[in-house]
């Protein structure tokens, strides 16, 4: 072993806190490369100038015992139980926050599917709209047996992140009849995307064109669907 890393090495022997070894031995391995470069810079070989920078060190074992005060055990102990359980409660806050939002994501829960036996009229629907950072997208308009009317729609916020608000209903309800329609049922599967039903009863089976009007704190669309496109049974 050369004199270096014999110094180094009887300097890190009185630190009892190992966390700190490294960092010590490459703040003494600094100090002695630029001392040697020094000496280097003055005509000495490169052994010669390590071993004169690690003379200037000075007793190594008063160092390391200078050195294990400075960086006390216990004080280290603390502090290192300090940060792990800084960064464990970190961990759990980032858990807490990003765990519901991407359950949220990965949920895809879908509507009841209307039996096929009870379906009179179906229209694949392709509109969409947008209110500030939400996407409203209508897919499908069902006529029932019963004489409801369904529309199938989902929505989501374009943030990802964000804290939309909740889009409960799709508009107020008309046709080209001049029929308007009360809101109905609503029905929701949760999701960052959030697959929506609202069924209108009694819709008139005479219509050939669904309106819907969206005005809610000046946030406005309309939609006019035509229900001739569909198919019939």
């Amino acid at each position: 072993m050369d004199k270096k890393e014999s110094f180094l090495a009887e300097v890190l022997c009185c630190v009892r806190f190992p966390f700190d070894r490294e960092k010590i031995r490459m703040e003494l391995e600094n100090h002695i490369e630029d001392r040697a470069g020094d000496y280097e810079g003055k005509g000495s070989d490169r052994e010669a100038a390590v071993n004169l920078a690690v003379r200037d060190m000075g007793n190594a074992r008063e160092i390391g015992q200078a050195l294990n005060r400075q960086h006390n055990p216990v004080l280290g102990w603390i502090w290192l139980i300090t940060d792990v359980l800084a960064v464990l409660m970190a961990a759990c806050l980032i858990v807490s926050l990003v765990l519901p939002s991407l359950s949220s994501l990965l949920s895809f829960n879908r509507l009841d599917p209307i039996p096929a036996s009870d379906i009179v009229f179906r229209a694949e629907v392709d509109k969409k709209v947008k209110l500030d950072d939400m996407v409203i997208h209508i897919s499908d308009v069902i006529y029932d047996t019963n004489g409801d009317l369904s529309m199938d729609y989902e929505y989501f916020d374009t943030r990802l992140w964000g804290a939309g608000w909740t889009f409960s209903n799709i508009g107020e309800i008309s046709d080209n009849l001049g029929n308007h329609y009360s809101e109905g049922r609503f029905e929701e599967s949760g999701g960052f995307v959030s697959r929506c039903r609202q069924i209108v009863s009694d819709f008139s089976a005479e219509a050939d064109t669904l309106k819907i009007d969206y005005n809610s704190y000046n946030r406005k669309y309309r939609l006019e669907i035509s229900l001739r496109a569909g198919d019939k049974k």
